[in-house]
């Protein structure tokens, strides 16, 4: 059975656990605080991933956990990252109702009021849990855009969000057959590919540590949602770099960004740009005494001057032929058959 419900790796067990028992919130004589927050082998190695890897807030929040694992109170928890205690006290309680899946959402500490009645979950649950093709869909298999896709048309919902409909349907034990699943399971490694991508992830170059980091992540068993939350990167973006790495493996993952290629113009080209800068806006229809850097671009490519140019080139060519329309459109010059040196 699929579940929507991201745990990381499930958490390995380990922050599922945690989330299952929970920390122990034995009040400490005399404080009121809560007492040191006791983790587990692997839990502690994914805080201590998240808090090295993961996006400033996410690592803050990993951040508050080891801390207090480490015995420091509230207050000192509070002074060494510069924060409330009340922050602090929020995110501690979070984690240990949810587990490392609880650090992942920004709004965490709000209460929200419940936006959705028993008939509309059961309605959503019915959907979810059966065939596309007999609710009538072309498809044979669910994701969350197009099952929010579905519940709108048919109103059974009004608006809500793809993360809305995540928490609305999780812990439904969802059909396989009716679910695309997050991904592939990456195979496990050997060891020189393992650390070929411990050596990429620790490397000098940040965009090829990061594609390497993804890929550890996945194989840790993250989703792709809480890679892209830990890195600060778009699930687009996990897709293609999981998909580049298994297809091509660590080469892929190492290819450079192709650079674009200048658009170049001949003389022919440049002279005529430069006699349609040196014209009034009037001439070509516009209601305006003089161009500007947009106008004149969009003016160039509808009259099929030139098919593209960006303003930056636009720019750079103009002043090379000491053309400048800052001030008030003079009257169009004679314009000469011998094309301007550009």
């Amino acid at each position: 059975m699929l579940t929507i419900e991201h745990t990381a790796n499930e958490t390995s067990g380990a922050a599922s656990a945690h989330t299952e028992t929970g920390a122990s919130r034995r009040p400490l004589a005399g404080h009121g605080e809560l007492a040191p927050t006791v983790l587990s082998t692997e839990a502690l190695d994914e805080l201590n991933w998240l808090a090295s890897e993961g996006s400033p807030s996410l690592s803050r929040h990993a951040r508050i956990i080891l801390a207090r694992h480490d015995g420091r109170t509230l207050s000192e928890i509070a002074a060494l990252l510069d924060v409330d205690r009340a922050t602090v006290r929020r995110w501690l309680a979070r984690f240990e109702r949810e587990g490392v899946r609880g650090l992942m959402h920004a709004s965490a500490g709000k209460t929200r009021k419940r936006r959705f009645d028993d008939t509309v979950r059961d309605a959503v649950a019915r959907l979810a849990m059966g065939s596309p093709r007999e609710a009538g869909e072309s498809f044979s298999h669910w994701s969350l855009r197009k099952l929010l896709a579905h519940i709108t048309r048919r109103g059974i919902v009004r608006n809500i969000s793809v993360e809305g409909l995540r928490h609305l349907i999780r812990g439904l034990p969802l059909p396989a057959e009716h679910w695309h699943r997050d991904g592939e399971r990456l195979e496990p490694f050997t060891a020189d590919v393992q650390a070929g991508l411990e050596a990429l992830a620790d490397g000098p170059r940040g965009d090829v540590a990061r594609r390497a980091r993804v890929v550890l992540a996945r194989s840790r068993g993250l989703s792709e949602a809480e890679i892209a939350s830990a890195l600060g990167v778009g699930r687009n973006c996990v897709r293609r770099w999981l998909r580049r790495f298994q297809r091509h493996g660590i080469l892929g993952l190492q290819a450079a960004r192709r650079t674009a290629q200048p658009t170049t113009f001949t003389p022919d080209i440049r002279a005529a740009i430069i006699r349609h800068a040196r014209s009034t806006p009037s001439q070509f229809g516009l209601d305006r005494p003089y161009w500007s850097l947009r106008s004149l671009q969009g003016s160039l490519v509808r009259h099929r001057i030139v098919g593209k140019i960006s303003v930056q080139h636009l720019r750079r060519i103009l002043a090379e032929a000491d053309v400048s329309f800052r001030e008030e459109a003079r009257p169009s010059e004679p314009q000469s058959t011998a094309p301007l040196r550009a």
